[in-house]
């Protein structure tokens, strides 16, 4: 059976999380506007800003987070373009579920449905980690509507996780969850040396929106996980442009072999092996990722 999608447990969970995410808002360096867009799956909850006649870049967060995660970023981003930050239905964000995304091509009819009300055609997509799995699979299935695609630090593609910490994350995240376990996960994804950054604006309020939303988040097991595997072939075969940014120091994978097997599989995408940098690169490293991410996507 598919049983109940995934969501908040309680009302006062949600209502602490959203009061972050607001709070994350507010903190914003660019005005942002909050919209909802009715799916299939649910009311998916995108967050925009940028001048709206400058070209779409769609952004697709990492798992345990929304959008918020986007916006220190938003910087180098708005500059030269109207960024649409999407957040993904059944994650721990703003979107209501009504249904389950559970394979690629859920992902697909999501993100056409979403595009469409945007009255987005064409756009450049840029996702982290399993936004970056969700951001390729749509490349590849609608290659004509993507112009250019950045993966930061992608999950699984082309190779397993660890089983250790895919294991340790999974008992961490899932069974019996509390704000400590939930706290620790989120450490155990950056640098020790940027830690700190994590308790300090602006990155406060959007990391103890991972750990509120993580601890009381109720899981739909048909949804997706972190790990998945798929086939880049037809990333390969297509003339989509392509940056990939792997941390060196990846809790997750090792980061060099990540490296050489994009390299082998992508040979036109340009991967680089960002030093000081764990899963969640976009905090260990934004000035590497900010200024990358500039000039892949103004080119």
């Amino acid at each position: 059976m598919a049983g109940r999608p995934s969501g908040f447990k309680t009302a006062a969970a949600r209502a602490q999380y959203c009061a972050l995410y607001d709070e994350s808002i507010a903190q914003s360096p660019f005005p942002v506007e909050e919209s909802d867009i009715l799916t299939s799956f649910g009311t998916t909850h995108v967050l925009t800003a940028g001048d709206a006649t400058m070209p779409p870049l769609v952004a697709l967060h990492a798992m345990g987070f929304g959008s918020t995660m986007w916006l220190p970023l938003l910087p180098s981003l708005t500059p030269t373009h109207c960024v649409r930050m999407l957040d993904a239905v059944g994650g721990a964000n703003k979107s209501m579920a009504t249904g389950v995304i559970a394979s690629a091509e859920d992902v697909v009819t999501w993100i056409d449905v979403v595009l469409d009300r945007l009255a987005i055609g064409h756009c450049q997509v840029v996702g982290a980690s399993i936004g970056a799995w969700m951001a390729a699979n749509y490349a590849m299935a609608r290659p004509d509507r993507v112009a250019r695609l950045a993966l930061l630090a992608p999950a699984g593609m082309v190779g397993a996780l660890r089983t250790k910490w895919l294991v340790t994350m999974t008992v961490k995240s899932a069974i019996r969850p509390t704000p400590a376990k939930t706290e620790w996960l989120l450490d155990t994804l950056v640098k020790e040396t940027t830690r700190p950054r994590l308790r300090a604006d602006p990155w406060r309020p959007i990391a103890q929106q991972f750990v509120v939303g993580m601890t009381h988040i109720r899981r739909n097991m048909r949804e997706l996980r972190p790990g998945i595997r798929c086939s880049i072939d037809r990333l390969a075969a297509s003339d989509i442009p392509v940056l990939i940014l792997v941390p060196r120091d990846e809790t997750g994978h090792d980061g060099p072999t990540m490296v050489r097997r994009y390299t082998q599989q992508l040979p036109s995408a340009r991967v680089e092996l960002v030093d000081n940098a764990n899963h969640l690169i976009f905090i260990d490293r934004t000035d590497i990722v900010c200024d990358e991410l500039r000039k892949f996507l103004a080119s």
